[in-house]
């Protein structure tokens, strides 16, 4: 049986409703609807409170987790046989390099632990066998291999070594200076379009590895021969070196200057100077000596 649908009862049986009584109603109606919000509310207050809890708990694991990797990474990384040298691996940036004394050098860090070696512990053991090693840079190939990229002096003249009691030298080696002033004897260096310098006034022969002159003594050749080619069009021809004396011969087409390092390159360039606007060019024969400083000796 069909439900017929609600109907407002007709006006004449309606029973009359106070204004208090209409009050009193939506009163109650507005509370039923404010404890209902606030019931929900409160709901999802303990929700979103459950959450943060929740979300605290997983960053907490999440840091154990991270603690705990970290340190079994640097467990295994300390103790572990794998992350040990068992490999030296040489990139060569110069032909005179000899891959076979750099792994002689370096083989007390076969067995050392990777992590804890440092670039430093490289250049002291290469420093020690190696006196024109110039920069050193040292990688870590994981888990046990040490890539190292050697850097040396370049060569900046060949070396012709004269003198009382002269020794033979090798076969097949050639002498170099380096920038720094240190000796090399390599038969792997291409030195032939270097400029020659001849070495007297020694007093044994010279060791590989030594520093035969310094690097000022050097810069201070190479600045006179430029100042002799810019400034007077002469060319040095030959050069010489006197390692006790500190002085040094540059022969050009006319005749050979003698300079040393008491006085500045500026004082004996003015005494040279001076000397070509008064002597006539016909009347020295051989050298002219430079070194003095209150007047210019020829010959």
């Amino acid at each position: 049986m069909s439900i017929r649908p609600a109907k407002r009862l007709p006006k004449r049986f309606r029973r009359p409703v106070s204004q208090g009584t209409r009050a009193m109603v939506q009163r109650r109606y507005d509370r039923h609807r404010k404890l209902r919000w606030d019931l929900w509310r409160r709901r999802i207050r303990r929700l979103m409170e459950k959450l943060g809890k929740l979300r605290k708990h997983m960053a907490v694991a999440a840091v154990a987790l991270i603690l705990l990797g970290i340190s079994g990474f640097f467990a295994v990384a300390l103790f572990s046989p794998l992350m040990r040298v068992g490999e030296v691996r040489v990139i060569r940036t110069d032909t005179r390099l000899d891959i076979e004394q750099v792994q002689s050098l370096l083989s007390p860090l076969f067995g050392k632990h990777l992590l804890l070696l440092s670039g430093y512990d490289v250049r002291t053991l290469l420093e020690e066998g190696m006196p024109d090693l110039q920069t050193v840079e040292a990688n870590k190939d994981y888990p046990s291999t040490l890539v190292v990229r050697i850097t040396l002096d370049p060569l900046i003249t060949r070396l012709t070594i004269v003198g009382p009691e002269e020794e033979g030298v090798p076969e097949g080696t050639i002498d170099y200076l380096t920038s720094e002033g240190v000796y090399v004897s390599s038969g792997r260096a291409s030195g032939e379009a270097l400029p020659v310098i001849t070495l007297v006034d020694w007093g044994a022969r010279p060791v590989a590895g030594e520093t035969l002159l310094t690097p000022e003594f050097l810069l201070r050749m190479a600045a006179a021969e430029r100042t002799l080619s810019e400034q007077f069009g002469q060319e040095a021809l030959e050069r010489t070196a006197f390692m006790r004396a500190q002085e040094f011969h540059l022969k050009t087409a006319q005749w050979t200057l003698w300079f040393d390092m008491r006085s500045s390159l500026d004082e004996q360039v003015g005494r040279y100077r001076i000397f070509l606007r008064e002597v006539p060019a016909g009347d020295v024969k051989e050298y002219v000596d430079l070194r003095l400083k209150d007047r210019v000796v020829y010959r």
